[in-house]
């Protein structure tokens, strides 16, 4: 990610958007820390952005991860004790995937002292899932349990990309009027969706 050492060298209009979009990534990773959103740190590292001069002006792209929106908006359960009923996004299955939950174990084996005190009765383990286990065993076990309740509960929203995206741009289109000397209307909101879809934005010069 371009830092504010990098958009220095810049100047006018390319400046004041690289300082922006610089700013913007900044909040988002604060935010994506602050949620105790980060396991591989693989989210963080992706976040990025490029502008292109275009002849209409300048195009801002941003680069994330495709599970970023996930992060952010959350996702609802299957099952009637969903944490989240505001998401756009749903679970389909209540069977957790083969890649769900090798992720989980991967996170699992990262931090094997966290794993070590877990009970797998918390996740609603029945019958053979509260047998004795070695550690491999055990591992398995909760990341299975912890997926399938994901899947049933759903995942909390971070609001960390819409948040930062918010508090950072709020004042946008009047700094971007006054920069190139014209009153320019920019629709926040349509620049947020086309951005998420990544389409890109035009900003006029």
């Amino acid at each position: 990610m371009t830092d504010l050492g990098d958009v220095a060298q810049l100047s006018g209009l390319q400046k004041l958007l690289s300082e922006y979009v610089v700013t913007f990534l900044s909040k988002a990773e604060e935010k994506l820390n602050a949620a105790d959103a980060v396991s591989t740190g693989d989210l963080l590292s992706s976040l990025g952005y490029k502008i292109t001069a275009t002849k209409r002006g300048y195009r801002i792209d941003f680069s994330a991860l495709e599970y970023y929106k996930f992060v952010d908006k959350g996702v609802r359960g299957k099952g009637a004790s969903s944490r989240n009923s505001t998401s756009p996004y749903k679970f389909q299955f209540i069977t957790p995937s083969k890649k769900h939950k090798e992720a989980i174990e991967g996170w699992l084996n990262r931090n094997t002292s966290i794993a070590n005190s877990m009970d797998v009765s918390r996740y609603g383990a029945m019958g053979r899932e509260r047998r004795a286990m070695n550690p491999a065993q055990k591992v398995k076990t909760l990341a299975f349990l912890i997926a399938r309740k994901m899947k049933r509960e759903g995942l909390k929203a971070t609001n960390f990309w819409t948040e930062a995206f918010d508090e950072t741009f709020a004042d946008f289109g009047q700094k971007v009027s006054e920069e190139i000397g014209k009153t320019v209307t920019i629709n926040l909101q349509q620049m947020a969706s086309d951005l998420r879809q990544g389409r890109g934005t035009i900003i006029p010069r």
